[in-house]
Formats: structure tokens, sequence, C-alpha cells
């Protein structure tokens, strides 16, 4: 009996997705047509309040920052849906072929910038909460979604501002929208940027004997970086990474060498790696050249003209394979498509390494799309995937809720 209310709850968040099938395409098209780079999201946040309310959403709100909140329903069980709104620049419609702004339908698919990274994923969230409420199935749930500020610049930051202002949200689990294939995520490295200085002695170039060159001093620190691969191997997120990304060079004219150097480098982070180790193992590399190092800090201001300062350090996070969260995805993926959940990772970072690797929020990821075509000119998302992974974000809560409502009994 239980398995065949399970069918039946599947069944009708298919149909009501099938139902609305014009309607999510007319928003996300909509949603795409609004230009949203980071920073400058306002317009794309006001028009998803705008639907929240179409939709018949019990609250909506924007908080200081600009990010978006709205709730369906006020069961025991919290659970909060996020994805951004941001996205990367358009780029050039010569590259696209198209303007990559116009929400193209196309072969059944939906083409331009920000459907996969991530208005894809968003747009499907906020109709699994209509779904919801409309098919009477969120009784024991209290479902948040939250379309989230600033993700592609400084992941974390805005959504931890959020989570601060909203004390009165406590999520029993959280799930993340980003383009996974459909793969349910139950991890990913985290990242930090470490900030490196190289002390010299500026002098004009035609005299540098009389100075210290502070770029040819840090060659052996970004060759050392380059080099270096003795990192710990998890089993499931694998081993750790560095990459210098950026070398800025401390000259007033370019016939002066340089009197310092600031070298910039990415660090992915994998499982119990902490920032005391992450510039521990650097100080061999840093003596050769009197370097010192730092976790930069990043200052930044939202378009509503709120600051945040952020130390860019996220922490990786990674739930088992059997944990109940994880199960509940699998099951509500399994009911809605009849197949057999593939479970994976993120090879990049998102919104979790604060709403799980901070916040030990118990998190799982998910969403429709090729990763692998988010920042490139090749963003499509499938009309039916889209609707699919509607279908699933919708069960996944009620699964939880059960779930976990019934550990209780």
């Amino acid at each position: 009996m239980k398995q065949k209310q399970k069918d039946k709850a599947a069944s009708a968040i298919s149909a009501f997705m099938r139902q609305h099938r014009d309607e999510i395409v007319q928003f996300v098209t909509d949603l795409m047509r609004i230009e949203s780079q980071t920073y400058d999201e306002g317009k794309a946040v006001a028009r998803l309040a705008e639907q929240m309310k179409k939709l018949d959403y019990d609250e909506v709100r924007i908080d200081s920052a600009g990010n978006c909140l709205g709730r369906m329903g006020n069961g025991p069980i919290s659970i909060l849906a996020d994805a951004h709104i941001d996205t990367v620049a358009p780029g050039d419609p010569a590259d696209w072929g198209f303007d990559p702004l116009a929400g193209l339908v196309e072969d059944d698919c939906i083409k331009g910038r920000g459907i996969i990274d991530d208005k894809g994923c968003l747009s499907a969230m906020l109709y699994a909460g209509a779904a919801l409420k409309q098919t009477g199935l969120g009784s024991n749930v209290t479902f948040w979604v939250s379309g989230s500020i600033s993700e592609e610049d400084v992941e974390g930051s805005c959504v931890k501002a959020m989570m601060e202002e909203a004390s009165d949200i406590h999520p029993d689990a959280i799930i993340v929208g980003e383009a996974s294939g459909m793969r349910i995520v139950r991890g990913h490295k985290g990242r930090a940027l470490i900030k490196m200085e190289v002390q010299g002695k500026a002098a004009h170039a035609s005299a540098a004997w009389r100075g210290e060159n502070a770029l040819i001093k840090a060659l052996p620190l970004i060759q050392g970086i380059n080099d270096k691969n003795d990192f710990i191997e998890d089993p499931f997120l694998g081993g750790g990474t560095i990459e210098v990304t950026k070398v800025e060079c401390g000259t007033p004219s370019l016939n002066t060498i340089p009197g310092k150097v600031t070298v910039f480098a990415d660090r992915r982070i994998s499982r119990g790696e902490t920032k005391d180790e992450l510039l521990s193992e650097l100080n061999p590399l840093l003596q050769t050249c009197g370097a010192k190092a730092v976790i930069d800090t990043e200052k930044v201001t939202t378009y509503t003209g709120h600051t945040i300062s952020q130390e860019d350090y996220f922490p990786s996070w990674e739930l088992p394979a059997d944990h109940p969260i994880i199960k509940s995805a699998v099951e509500a993926y399994t009911a809605i498509t009849g197949d057999t959940a593939v479970i994976g990772k993120w090879d990049f970072c998102t919104n979790a390494t604060y709403l799980c690797g901070i916040t030990g929020i118990p998190s799982v990821g998910f969403g429709p799309g090729d990763e692998s075509l988010c920042h490139g000119t090749e963003e499509k998302l499938s009309i039916d995937e889209l609707l699919t992974a509607a279908s699933v974000y919708t069960l996944i809560p009620v699964r939880i809720a059960e779930n976990a409502l019934s550990r209780k009994e």
C-alpha cells in the first residue's frame, strides 16, 4: 500500500508539471531575458518575487543583501531549496550565433545564458513549491525556495548573509540546485583563495641593480606551486589541488622593476583540511623567497548596497551514500523517472560550501543539465529534463518528511 501511495504521488507531480509545461517554459525564458550578472540581480529578483506571489506562495521576502525567499506550507519538516539567480556575463552574440539573452526555444530545448547555470534549476524549484501546494502533497513540509545572489563571485557569501538574517528559518535539510546531469550529488571539494606577498625593492629598469626584482624573486614560489602534487587523497572527493591564478606587480610604471609582487592561488580543499594546514603546507615554498601567505578576504557590495566581508575559505562537504537525505533523494528520483539514480559529486564549488560545509545542515545536490556547458556559449537544456527535475525537486521534500516522521514514530 505504501509503495502504491508513493507511485500515486509521483504520478500527480508529473501530471502537474505536464499541465504547467508552457507556463514553466515562459517563466524561465522571461527570467533569462533579464540580464543578472553578479551584483546586478535586482530586476531578476523582483521578477522571481512577482512569480512567487502569482503562484500563491504563503510568504515572499527579499532580504537586505538582495536574496529572494519564498515559503510554501507550514509543516513540521523544514526544507530549503537554493539556486542562485546571478550569471556570468552573457558574452558576444556572434560567438553564440544568437542573442544569449533571448531565451531561445528551439528543438524542444531552451538555449542561452543562465539556463544551465542556474535559472533552470531555480525555475524548477519555484514550480516544485507550487506543485507541493496544489497537489496537497506538502502537508508535512515547510518548503523554502531561495533565489540567492552573487554565487558566481564568492559562493557562500550571500547565502551566509541570508541565513544569518533569516534567523527564523531552521532547515532540517537543504537541496542545492546546480546542474548535475540529473545525478544525486552528495558532496564536493571546498575552495580557498591564498594570497602570498613577495617583497623586493623597486628601482628604475635602467639601473635594476639598485633594487631587487620581486617578480623574479617570486618565480621559485610560482614554479613550486605549479609542481606541487603531494595532496592527501580522499576516497570520494579525491585530492586537493592548487593553481596560481593571478600575479599582481607593485610597480608605478613599466620601466620600474616591481618592489612587491602578490601571487594568488586557488586551492581546492578535500575533506578535513583546515586553514592552518593549507598555509603551513606552503612554508617550504614561501621560504624560497621570504614570502608571507594568508587566506584572502574579499569585500563585496550587493545590488542593494549591502556590504559583505568574506574570508575566501569554503570547506568541502560530504554526506555518506546511505544518509537519510541522500536515500530520500534517490527514492524521489526513481519514483519520478523509473530509472536507477546515479550518486556522485560535483567537481566545482557551490553554495553548499556554506549551506552544508559550514552550517552542518545535511544537504543534497541535484539539477538538470550538463555542467560542462556552464559559462560557455552552448548552454542549453531539454524542456523534458527541466520538467523532470522540477518533479524530482517536488518529491524530494515529500520523501524527506515521510522518512523523518516515520523514524520518529
